[in-house]
């Protein structure tokens, strides 16, 4: 009877202890998850177009959750929003190369700032770490009235490329070697006009445009040597139509985009001196209005040219494989919608090794819902885009459009499986899956952000 007296307090005894060992063990557990600190995913930098500012964030994420703390760069040059605003900005290495224009030709103030992102990478094998010790700081700036009122920005291989409109020529920014004063080396180019696009080819030559409609200057693209050995116009020719708007290179070949289609030309079948042969490619016309097709801006990923053009139910993605002899434009239609328009696709290889196109459907006129398109470019993988298919399709936040500026960006992550987009409208960045479109977090960051770059890989 003693035995079987004990027995049982015994066992509470025990259980009660092995409860609190084990409520002791999860206590300790989250704990420990709580204090674990979030990992930084990549460092964005971003405009705001509301205060013409430069904010930059460290993106981080722990378990499920996202953050991001919008900062001011400290000693970046203060614009004055009701003169000055950003335009294109482009990635250089480690930093960040930002154009300024101003209401007044560029006599008010305009130019560049470049933007070190602070991020460093270490090279492991097939990948990097990044570190990201330092915060955002300007490595340099150009602002004055000798500017031009640059608009276009490209980078081309290791050099930047600016669009000089009001001195109708461009800049070319290169880093400097490291012992140099300055981080950047710049040198003008007399060439183009007006509102002005650029492709290089090799290094050696630089085709700029001029977007008359009309005139003798309809049609006119300059070419610039831009070569080390000797430097200057070569000469001009002209495209089969004017309101040229949009140019990019790619294996030899150059493409334009006038007011009708596309015209292109081989560089590898032309010398300087020669009159180039341009070649045409028709991109129909809208029934309604009976006017040309025409694109505004191309996009060079792989061995493709991508683009859109049309309109609502009619609008495509057009894709241009520049490897082939004779040059074959492939489509896929895109339905707009109704108050909407395609905008310039961003190209990219997922982690998955797939390439996709994501393409916003921009308000055109309306305060419809906006959205954003991916598609699968190579589905079978043969490096050919001519089976390229609409993966899946996504609700997005509102644009805030004004002019040539307010609209959403697109930046991918450095683990190829995420990207992220500005959405101007609800001062918010976006985390988005690349595979299944699905939003992972909406990030509220203030203010108007519009054009961004994510830091933390190398760039292609």
């Amino acid at each position: 009877m003693k035995y079987s007296f004990l027995k049982p307090i015994y066992t509470l005894a025990w259980f009660a202890t092995l409860v609190a060992f084990t409520q002791l063990q999860n206590g300790f557990g989250q704990s420990v998850a709580k204090e674990a600190p979030p990992r930084k995913i990549a460092r964005l930098v971003w405009q705001d177009n509301q205060s013409q500012s430069l904010r930059w964030a460290d993106l981080e994420r722990s378990n499920t959750d996202w953050s991001a703390k919008p900062q001011a760069i400290a000693n970046a040059p203060l614009l004055d929003p009701e003169h000055q605003q950003f335009s294109q900005m482009q990635r250089l290495g480690r930093s960040l190369v930002v154009g300024v224009r101003d209401d007044d030709h560029g006599a008010f103030s305009s130019g560049w700032i470049a933007v070190d992102s602070g991020v460093t990478l270490e090279e492991h094998g097939d990948h990097y770490h990044a570190h990201y010790d330092n915060p955002p700081a300007i490595a340099a700036s150009q602002l004055d009235t000798q500017q031009g009122n640059p608009a276009h920005v490209y980078r081309i291989g290791k050099r930047i490329f600016l669009a000089n409109d009001s001195k109708q020529g461009f800049t070319i920014l290169a880093a400097s070697l490291s012992d140099a004063s300055s981080p950047f080396v710049s040198k003008f180019f007399a060439g183009g006009g007006s509102h002005i696009t650029l492709a290089s080819v090799d290094d050696r030559y630089c085709f700029a445009t001029w977007p008359d409609r009309e005139g003798d200057d309809a049609g006119r693209i300059d070419v610039v040597s831009i070569s080390e050995e000797s430097s200057g116009n070569i000469q001009s020719f002209k495209t089969h139509s004017g309101g040229l708007h949009g140019a990019a290179s790619i294996a030899n070949r150059v493409f334009f985009a006038p007011s009708d289609g596309i015209d292109w030309l081989d560089v590898g079948k032309w010398k300087p001196g020669q009159v180039p042969a341009v070649e045409h490619i028709d991109l129909g016309k809208d029934t309604e209005s009976g006017k040309s097709y025409r694109t505004g801006a191309f996009e060079t990923h792989s061995n493709y040219v991508l683009f859109t053009y049309g309109t609502g139910p009619n609008s495509k993605l057009g894709m241009i494989d520049s490897r082939n002899p004779s040059l074959k434009l492939d489509s896929l239609v895109i339905d707009a919608t109704e108050g909407l328009a395609l905008a310039t696709p961003v190209a990219f290889r997922a982690g998955n090794d797939k390439h996709y196109a994501w393409i916003v459907h921009h308000r055109r006129g309306s305060e419809n819902q906006e959205k954003l398109s991916s598609v699968e470019l190579d589905p079978n993988g043969d490096g050919r885009f001519d089976d390229a298919k609409l993966h899946k399709q996504l609700a997005i936040g509102a644009s805030k459009i004004a002019n040539h500026s307010g609209m959403h960006d697109i930046a991918l992550l450095p683990d190829r499986r995420t990207a992220c987009i500005s959405m101007p409208g609800e001062g918010a960045i976006w985390i988005v899956s690349i595979y299944s479109m699905e939003v992972l977090a909406k990030l509220e960051v203030g203010g108007t952000p519009t054009k961004l770059e994510a830091f933390g890989a190398s760039a292609e």
